[in-house]
């Protein structure tokens, strides 16, 4: 834990979700695990093969700035991997929305549940923002968040680090930024993402560039929680 502490005028916590809330190490290996013992269509390799593109163009529209940008992704993988597109957003919603949500719970970041009651008894409001779904897998890790968003939402339509998501929950939240505290586990998205709409940042690692408040999990937050 370096320099890290709930800021005293906070009224507002914004997490990421996925590698924040939830470690994707454990679950990612999960469904490595489940898709290699599977026998549906297409074959493993395929599937295995198509969701790890689908990964790799994702994360490089984060930087296009461009709007509609789910509708250009599948389209640019169908075109690519020359299926039908519709098929391929079953597959991924299969594969990496649907699936996963039983593993996650066992993969939860010690001290989650904790620090959200804690939040909520010192009169912080919990936010959840995310380039992913972010209602079933709140359900499948047993958190309630006060306020969410999703990149795929109609009022956001933007990938981190693009801060979109980040300022619709303070304008739902009714909060400006220096009130907000960004919580995420990555510099180049949710840290640039806080940057870009001047709120602070805590990074969720073991390790952080130097000067970036960190912990490595939520437990060491809450003593500051239980003194205030």
């Amino acid at each position: 834990m370096s320099g890290a502490a709930i800021p005293p005028d906070c009224r507002l916590v914004v997490f990421d979700l996925d590698g924040t809330l939830y470690r994707q190490g454990p679950v990612r290996r999960a469904m490595l695990r489940e898709l290699l013992l599977d026998r549906g269509h297409p074959g493993r390799l395929a599937r295995l093969a198509i969701l790890r593109r689908f990964r790799e163009l994702r994360e490089g529209m984060a930087f296009e700035h461009q709007g509609d940008f789910d509708d250009r992704l599948f389209a640019r993988l169908a075109q690519e991997t020359g299926r039908d597109e519709e098929k391929l957003r079953a597959l991924v919603v299969d594969w990496m929305e649907r699936r996963p949500l039983r593993h996650l719970r066992c993969a939860r970041v010690a001290g989650a549940s904790e620090l959200f009651e804690a939040l909520r008894r010192r009169g912080i409001a919990v936010g959840v923002w995310s380039d992913y779904p972010v209602v079933k897998k709140l359900a499948a890790l047993g958190l309630t968040a006060d306020f969410i968003a999703s990149a795929l939402d109609p009022l956001i339509g933007a990938l981190k680090p693009d801060p979109a998501g980040l300022r619709e929950v303070m304008r739902a939240a009714g909060t400006r930024p220096d009130e907000t505290l960004m919580i995420g586990d990555r510099m180049s998205r949710d840290g640039a993402a806080a940057a870009s709409a001047g709120v602070p940042f805590l990074l969720l690692g073991r390790r952080a560039p130097s000067g970036i408040p960190h912990v490595p999990d939520f437990h060491a937050l809450l003593p500051q929680m239980e003194g205030a």
